[in-house]
């Protein structure tokens, strides 16, 4: 029987991003049965994937320090572990032997495959010539015994051994009935490992007491880490319902369970954060970072914005500037000259000062659906929802290739360029293009940046844009784009608040 993985699980074991093995199944390079993708295809395309046992200690070690700064409702005392290099040990001599045990199980599939083709040979021959045909089959089972070790096996075995330390180390979750995946490491809890992933599901206070993150637990085992109020009705237990802030993952699941499928499915909140820092970032703009309270966060999709109240200041509506996958941190960029708003926060504003927050809104949202690669047009401050989508796009890794074209003027500068050259520096499939403009920008100005982006990438058709800039940005661009063949349905575009 043919070993299959789920997409997620091939990409994890050699190292790619999803969107990669998505496009080589619909380039017919990997065969998918209804969503999993054959392992021996797999160790064909990526024969070159190796697992060094000296990795091992550095992973275990960065799996037990998450699930320790995460044990919250634990004594840590009672969580005993076996030093890293004891437990690298047990994991190698198992994975080893179980990986063995499955290349052996390999070869007499191959060797039954083939004898059944042989037999059928024989069914066709004289009743005379059957005795010699036995004698010359039972010598091509001896030679093809002592001959199967191919290099396709040590392939096959290099990422088998991977795949198997990899189960050991993450269990894999499936959430019905969107077919997303993720994985939950160490004993984190099921919801923060999805949430983490990038994914919209749903919760409310995240610690026990609302039942919103209800989920049927379809198959696999998983295990209950910490107290919850919420009561469960008789008929929910009989159906295998778990909360999944208050369980982890024992083996890889399958679950049931609500998720936003669109920002219209996010309800409108109210919530009080407290001022985390707020720190300049370059000569004109203020980064304020605030803190959610743990039992009510901001659910918003990347993109979207929130309204703001500041003490005894109007309110002000901008966009949010960090990834959904970490709810408790939201992240907003200011002008300095930002009316009265860009004045307090560089100046007045304090750590733990309460600011009222409001939200989402908005419709500048990352198409999920897609697996299209993705180019990022921003104008200036524009650049803070085109963050948010790219930290989300590249949590998700549903884009083959990700590139920003950020345009910036005297007055704003391209004032977190570090944290993008970061971005291209670290990951491959990541690409930055700061360009200087001048104060007042031209259409035909932004048409020269735009044949610019046309020389670096050819294939336009299979390519979503996000712009976030002025309207004089947005609407030449979107001429452009259209005028070059791309379709409507593949640029998106916001008004950058300035």
């Amino acid at each position: 029987m043919a070993r299959l993985l789920s997409v997620s699980r091939a990409a994890h074991v050699v190292g790619v991003p999803r969107a990669v093995i998505q496009k080589q199944i619909r380039n017919g390079e990997l065969t998918s049965f209804e969503g999993e993708v054959n392992f021996t295809e797999l160790t064909s395309l990526y024969p070159d994937t190796r697992f060094d046992n000296d990795d091992m200690p550095e992973k275990i070690e960065e799996i037990i320090a998450n699930a320790l700064r995460r044990a919250r409702y634990a004594k840590l005392t009672d969580l005993v572990t076996p030093d890293t290099a004891t437990l690298a040990a047990r994991v190698s001599v198992l994975s080893k032997e179980l990986s063995a045990s499955k290349i052996e199980v390999t070869k007499y599939e191959r060797i039954i495959q083939l004898l059944k083709d042989h037999l059928a040979i024989a069914s066709t021959q004289e009743p005379g010539e059957v005795q010699s045909f036995i004698v010359d089959l039972l010598a091509w089972m001896d030679s093809t015994i002592l001959n199967l070790d191919t290099n396709d096996d040590k392939d096959i075995e290099a990422l088998t051994y991977k795949d198997d330390f990899l189960r050991i180390m993450a269990a894999q979750v499936h959430i019905k009935p969107s077919n997303h995946e993720f994985f939950v490491e160490g004993k984190n809890s099921i919801l923060e490992s999805g949430l983490s992933a990038g994914y919209a599901l749903d919760y409310g206070c995240s610690s026990g007491n609302c039942g919103k993150c209800k989920a049927k637990l379809v198959s696999g085992r998983t295990e209950k880490i910490k107290h919850h109020d919420y009561v469960l009705t008789e008929a929910e237990k009989a159906e295998s319902t778990i909360l999944m802030c208050s369980h982890t993952a024992t083996t890889d699941i399958e679950l049931e369970a609500h998720e936003a499928g669109s920002e219209d499915d996010i309800p409108l909140q109210n919530i009080s954060a407290k001022v985390k820092k707020v720190e300049a970032a370059g000569s004109h703009v203020s980064v304020l970072t605030l803190k959610a309270p743990r039992t009510k966060r901001l659910r918003f999709f990347a993109g979207q914005s929130a309204e703001l109240v500041f003490a005894g200041l109007p309110a002000v509506t901008l966009p949010i500037a960090s990834c959904p996958c970490d709810e408790r941190y939201v992240q907003f960029h200011i002008h300095n000259n930002h009316n009265v708003i860009g004045d307090f926060v560089k100046n007045d504003l304090k750590t733990n000062d309460t600011i009222k927050i409001t939200g989402p809104q908005g419709h500048f949202v990352l198409d999920e659906e897609s697996y299209r690669s993705i180019i990022l047009l921003a104008e200036n401050t524009g650049f803070a929802p085109v963050k948010s989508l790219i930290e989300h796009a590249l949590t998700l890794e549903i884009s083959e290739f990700i590139h920003l074209y950020w345009l910036a003027n005297e007055d704003a500068g391209h004032y977190l360029s570090n944290h993008c050259r970061a971005w291209n520096d670290a990951l491959d499939d990541f690409s930055y293009t700061p360009i200087e403009t001048a104060s007042t920008t031209t259409a035909d100005d932004y048409k020269n940046y735009l044949f610019r982006l046309i020389k670096d990438h050819r294939d336009l058709m299979n390519i979503d844009f996000y712009l976030c800039g002025s309207e004089n940005l947005i609407d030449t661009a979107r001429e452009f784009l259209l005028s070059q063949g791309v379709p409507e349905k593949q640029i998106r575009a916001e008004l950058a608040v300035e």
